[in-house]
Parts: C-alpha cells; structure tokens; sequence
C-alpha cells in the first residue's frame, strides 16, 4: 500500500515537471552556485517509535541558467524513543534534482525529486536505509542572492517500506554565475485625457472624455453634412449639399414680401363685373391659393359725377360684387375677403375727360404674402 502511494506520488511529481517544461518557454534564469542552511521538522511514521525531531540541515547546489537545479544537503539531529526515552541520532544525505518556474514578483515556486540515505543511531545499533522524496517549495526574494525558502516533502523509506513527511524553512544564497536579465517592465503609454492618444503626442491634452479626436489629439471636425459646421455643434444636420448656413449649420433664411394687385374697372353707374374682368379676379384667387394665410381687403370708387352720398353707396356695391366673384365663382373663403367703397374721395385720375372717369370707375386691391425662402 506505501509503495504504491509513493509510486503515485512519483509519477505526480515526474508529470508535473513535464508538464511544467512543455509549457513554459525555456527563457534564461539566474544561474550560480547555492547554499542553503536551514532546519526541517519530520512527522514520522507512525509505525516508527520515535518522537517527531527538528533537524539543521545545510545544501550545496547549483542552479543552471534552466529551470533545473541541483542540490546535495546534509541534516543531522536527534529524536526520542516514543517508550524508553532514549535519544536516537539521525542524519540524512539527499540529491536532489529542483524544477523551477517563472518568477512572479520575487516569488519563485519549485518541484523537486530526489534521493539518498537516512541513518538511526541508537547507541545499541545502527539503522540506515536507502529513502527516495517528492516535493515543492517556494522561494521569495530579499534581494539578489538571497531568499526565504519554505518546502513540503513526501519521503519514502525504501526499505522499511515506511513514509515520512517534512516541513523545511531555511535561506538560499545564490552566489556567483550570472544574472539573467530583468525583463523591461512595458510601460503603458500615459493618456491622461482618456482619448486614444498618448501624451507625448497628445497636441490637445485635456479634451473631454468621448470626444471624437485626430491622430493628434486634438477634436476632430465632423462634419456629416459638409456645411462647415461640425456634427458637435450642427442643430440642422442634413442641410443640402452647397447651400448658405449660419454658425449653427441651419439654413439662412430671407424673408421678403410678394404681393398681387387687382383692378376691375365698370361701366357707368354700373356695380356689374363683366366676364372680361374674371381673369383679373382669378389671379388673386390663385394668389390667395398659394398663400393661405393671405386676406384681401377690396376696394370701390368711383368718378365724381352724382351725387356723393350716392356714389359712396355705388363704390360699395362695386367692391362686394368682385367679393361675391372670388368666393363664389373662384372658391375663396369668405372669412379670407372684406370689401369697403371710397365713393368719390380718391380718384386715381382727374375727372375732366371721358377716359380719365373710366379709370376711376374701378374696383383695387393688393394682397401681400411674407415669404421666407433658403438662401443659396
């Protein structure tokens, strides 16, 4: 049953350092000769009589610029016997073969395995046995060439068929050979605005986290539209391609007046619209169309013969008639039109001739539209 434990062991320890080897990059380690004092505490089988002893031990070894090492140690101490009391002196000589990994941080964890010879002495007679061990152990640095070094043995008596495990704290010296070299620390590039570009090339330190940058740090200037205007900054994005915008990248809008005059002329003392004066009407109703917010105020007058009261009344009839054309013949809202007549008061001629009295027989209007067009 030990043997096998010990065979299971073995095999643990054989395919642990394998494993270690296939995957682990063979990179130089510091090499040189070592020397390791310490002391070991043994928890002995139980079927040996003997009380649990601390030994001092010392090492001589040699650690390859590998993983590998090797080491030849020495311990010696003493021990009671569990029922008579007397002392036993022990010593034990060991080789040892160390696989070591990577250090991390001044940590540098090992395997070892290994064998020799431990000796009983109990004054009636001596007992010494071949013994076979297992391990591992840590390493952590105090400085170049020295190290705390703590391990855990599994150790095997191979003729008493007995097994023993030890607890081992002592220094490791690292004298002579070479020092592989340490490997650069990689220092990541310093970006203290958190843009993507490194200090040393950051043109513009300090720019606002998510902010959009070039390759020199500084913002750059997007500008999905093509206006000039960057996207940060652009409230009318998607303005046409070559078109005028303000600093905001909104269009530049004008703002002008168009406006549609009307006039209607009548026969004498007549308040009747004749058919030739429907085309005149219809392009105020089509201004009227395209400007809906428009409203038209129609004006009567008249020339100056009749009496005035009389033709206060005319010119207010002549102005509802051309009303009564543009809401009825040309669909105009009636809220949209108002009429009012000027009688003879404002004659747009002198009355002294035929013609001139013709042209003050009339019905006028103007209709104005603010219109804001884009500027291009």
């Amino acid at each position: 049953m030990k043997k096998s434990y010990l065979s299971n062991a073995v095999r643990l320890a054989v395919c642990s350092a394998a494993l270690a080897t296939a995957s682990q990059a063979m990179a130089e380690q510091s090499s040189g000769f070592t020397i390791a004092p310490g002391i070991e505490y043994q928890m002995l089988d139980k079927d040996l009589p003997l009380d649990n002893p601390f030994l001092w031990s010392i090492g001589l070894g040699y650690k390859t610029s590998s993983p590998w090492g090797f080491e030849l140690a020495y311990l010696n101490g003493s021990s009671d016997e569990s029922v008579s009391g007397n002392e036993v002196d022990q010593e034990t000589y060991r080789l040892d073969a160390l696989y070591h990994f990577a250090d991390r941080d001044g940590v540098q964890p090992y395997l070892l395995i290994g064998g020799g010879k431990q000796k009983f002495d109990y004054s009636r007679f001596e007992i010494e046995n071949d013994m076979a061990n297992v391990g591992g152990g840590l390493k952590v640095a105090l400085s170049d060439v020295l190290s705390l070094r703590s391990e855990l043995r599994l150790v095997n008596d191979l003729e008493r068929e007995m097994t023993h495990f030890t607890f081992g704290l002592g220094l490791n010296f690292l004298l002579g050979g070479t020092s592989a070299p340490s490997a650069p620390k990689v220092v990541a590039p310093q970006d203290s605005d958190r843009d993507g570009v490194e200090d040393s090339r950051d043109r513009c330190p300090g720019t606002p986290v998510g902010t959009p940058v070039d390759a020199n740090g500084c913002e750059a200037v997007q500008d999905a539209d093509n206006d000039g205007v960057a996207d940060a900054k652009d409230q009318c994005p998607g303005t046409s391609a070559g078109a005028k915008v303000d600093d905001k990248g909104c269009y530049i809008v004008i703002t002008e007046t168009k406006e549609q005059q009307l006039r209607v002329n009548f026969a004498n003392n007549s308040d009747d619209v004749t058919p030739e004066s429907y085309g005149e009407i219809e392009s105020i109703a089509q201004f009227m169309r395209e400007y809906p917010l428009t409203k038209v105020v129609l004006e009567g007058h008249t020339d100056d013969r009749g009496a005035e009261a009389y033709n206060q009344k005319l010119s207010e009839r002549r102005a509802a008639s051309v009303a009564k054309v543009l809401v009825d013949r040309f669909n105009i809202d009636q809220k949209r039109v108002s009429s009012r007549g000027y009688g003879e008061s404002s004659p747009l001629v002198s009355n002294d001739t035929a013609e001139n009295r013709a042209l003050n027989r009339r019905v006028t209007a103007k209709v104005s539209a603010h219109v804001e067009t884009i500027q291009r």
